[in-house]
């Protein structure tokens, strides 16, 4: 068996070599503690338990797409959002049939605020963009 010195000092090698090829901000991340090492396995994480499916929307994707497109204002869309009671799963899934892009950790005003975007403002600025074209 080797010497649990001499595996210390290959393991810190290649560490370091690891270290050495990430970007400012991550290294910063690290020094500072935002951020942390963590040994994964060589086959890659396990699943999850808690990433079971999220529950159904209460209605379906399309309709809510829908009634975003027609709503008049960002707020009004975040409190119809909000009146659906939907979890970040939910919201997270929905956000992902929309085609709408979200951070992996973003709460959930996050993703809602994501897709009234995504539905909402880009119609909007759209919109406005047109009647100043016209004008």
């Amino acid at each position: 068996m080797t010497d649990p010195a001499d595996l210390a000092q290959k393991v810190l090698v290649a560490v370091a070599a690891f270290v050495r090829t990430l970007p400012a901000d991550q290294l910063e991340d690290l020094a500072n503690g935002a951020a942390k090492l963590e040994l994964v396995p060589k086959g890659g994480r396990p699943a999850r338990k808690s990433a079971a499916a999220a529950k159904p929307l209460p209605v379906p994707a399309g309709e809510v797409e829908s009634m975003l497109r027609q709503i008049a204002n960002r707020p009004a869309g975040e409190q119809y959002l909000a009146d659906l009671k939907l979890g970040v799963p939910q919201l997270r899934d929905l956000a992902k049939t929309l085609g709408v892009t979200v951070a992996s950790k973003a709460t959930k005003a996050q993703v809602t605020a994501a897709i009234v975007e995504q539905v909402v403002g880009r119609r909007l600025d759209s919109e406005a963009i047109t009647r100043m074209a016209a004008r």
